[in-house]
């Protein structure tokens, strides 16, 4: 017999265990299932950061916003269940450090609505859903946007309706203005259309301006292709938006436009002075249900900053496997508004679905989200640095999936608190879970002893610490406010240090409302390790 020879028995527990191989997918599987957390070498989880566990919501987060308070906001109205979508909506108000809970409920169904925080610390939601798309009276199949609006008072914990949009918006992008009025573009109308008019609401007066590009040729129909199975009205504007997808991925940048990157590959500026559209080009790929991040900017007049794409898959099919590739949108590197794009280093794991978190030292975290359309969930989370254009992907695995509708938000204390997630209509994901970065491993940290004195545009930022000479970087990061894989307002500014003293660094202010756009921020000292203290929220401007 030669050294390559076997017996028939041995032949056959091969070939059973190539057939189960296989069938679980080959290495593909096997990679993935020593990713899971019981294959994780925790020796090393500290020094990469580490998962623990929260108390269960008790409805479904699919909208969430940390409040100037400190407690978490979130929302499910009919939560994605078929069988509530006549009520009752939902949403809470949860003090994440004890687990009390406050209930609230709302008479619109606010699921699938946008939103984003006021300058004054309230935060408003537009849209939502008027109907399920199988509901037994919806006309055409599709799913029907919500006109209704309103705003969360932190004081009061309490929502308030305020005056309604022209029409529904089933998935809109609400993105907060240099001078602190709220845009509002795309979702569904109210017989399943995007919405292509542009609105503006005021929170002085609680009303809501039409605005249009005036060197738009796009007509808008409300309902079109549905005038003859939906009974109207269906009213018609001119000087519309140009295509977009629903939640369109947009940012404010240190010019003042509003860049639109996403989801589909067209990409254009939105001048608030006068409502003008401009394409800049087209993205490398469409990517469905991926994300965007504003990369941390400067606090100086030369920012022109720069537009991270992640993930996504090229169509909405449920079959079609999420990409791995990422494409920066450079406009430092730019003589125009029209950005410098390449490609940069890719994810590990190809996903869609995913939260994305800025974090407090700079860097951009993604946590969960699927494969392929909602299902092979991932695990592992990754952090990409901005610095080095590069992704750090060997890091601890949750033991949650989380998919479709899961949200993430950054905590004062440095966690990240990961929550939510829809595998199917009215399955609910209701464990939460906290992910300690890398800096909460490294040693003392440095300490905010105080509230800071905040100035105005272009003042300072004074900050009592006694750890003042150790100070290399102050960050001020944006409350997030987030839903649907994505938050368009979220930023994180650094403030350059101006002086230090025993109890105290000085830092420059923002300078202007397009860097940071008027509400509250959390504010951070980081020290030579870029390890941060625990935030100071504080309201920008004073």
């Amino acid at each position: 017999m030669s050294a390559f020879s076997i017996s028939r028995r041995q032949f056959l527990k091969l070939l059973g265990f190539g057939i189960t191989f296989f069938a679980l997918g080959g290495f593909n599987s096997l990679t993935k299932l020593i990713d899971r957390p019981s294959f994780y070498r925790s020796a090393s989880a500290q020094t990469l950061g580490s998962w623990s566990n929260g108390k269960n919501t008790t409805t479904t987060p699919i909208h969430a916003a940390l409040l100037p308070s400190g407690k978490i906001f979130y929302l499910a109205g009919s939560g994605y269940a078929t069988g509530r979508q006549f009520g009752p909506y939902e949403a809470r108000v949860l003090d994440y450090k004890t687990g009390a809970e406050k209930t609230l409920t709302q008479n619109d169904d606010l699921f699938c609505a946008g939103q984003t925080t006021l300058a004054n610390g309230n935060f408003l939601l537009a849209g939502g859903t008027l109907q399920y798309n199988g509901n037994p009276d919806n006309c055409n199949g599709r799913w029907h946007g919500l006109n209704a609006a309103y705003e969360f008072n932190v004081g009061s914990e309490s929502l308030t309706k305020v005056t309604n949009m022209r029409h529904g918006r089933w998935y809109p992008t609400l993105v907060t203005l240099p001078n602190g009025k709220i845009w509002c573009c795309s979702g569904y109308d109210e017989y399943g259309v995007i919405n292509r008019i542009i609105e503006v609401y005021d929170p002085s007066s609680k009303t809501w301006a039409l605005v249009q590009d005036p060197n738009s040729n796009y007509n808008y129909t409300v309902g079109s292709g549905y005038e003859s199975t939906c009974a109207g009205p269906h009213p018609s504007y001119v000087r519309v938006c140009p295509p977009v997808s629903f939640y369109p991925r947009t940012h404010l940048m240190p010019n003042g436009l509003l860049v639109m990157c996403g989801m589909r590959r067209e990409s254009h500026t939105w001048n608030p002075a006068n409502g003008d559209f401009v394409s800049i080009g087209n993205n490398s790929v469409y990517r469905d249900y991926g994300s965007s991040f504003l990369c941390p900017l400067q606090n100086t007049a030369a920012e022109k900053g720069k537009i991270l794409l992640v993930g996504g898959s090229a169509t909405s099919s449920s079959g079609d496997y999420a990409t791995t590739t990422c494409e920066m949108l450079d406009f430092n590197a730019s003589s125009t508004s029209v950005p410098v794009r390449r490609t940069v280093s890719p994810l590990a794991y190809r996903r869609k679905f995913f939260a994305p978190v800025i974090l407090p030292n700079g860097r951009l975290l993604v946590l969960g989200g699927a494969e392929q359309g909602n299902t092979r969930p991932v695990y592992i989370p990754e952090i990409f640095d901005p610095a080095t254009e590069t992704w750090q992907s060997n890091l601890p695995a949750s033991s949650v999936p989380r998919v479709y509708h899961c949200v993430a938000l950054l905590l004062p204390d440095g966690r990240v608190w990961n929550a939510g997630g829809n595998p199917n209509n009215g399955v609910w994901e209701l464990r939460t879970q906290f992910f300690s970065p890398d800096y909460l491993f490294k040693g003392a940290r440095p300490t905010i002893s105080g509230n800071p004195t905040v100035g105005g545009y272009g003042g300072t930022i004074t900050i009592p610490t006694s750890n003042g000479s150790s100070i290399t970087a102050v960050s001020l990061v944006r409350l997030m406010n987030t839903t649907h894989h994505y938050d368009p307002n979220q930023r994180l500014v650094w403030l350059q240090i101006t002086s230090r003293g025993s109890s105290s660094i000085t830092v420059s202010a923002p300078i202007n409302s397009n860097i940071a756009p008027p509400g509250h921020y959390m504010i951070q000292i980081l020290n030579g390790s870029g390890v941060p203290s625990i935030a100071r929220i504080i309201k920008i401007p004073k």
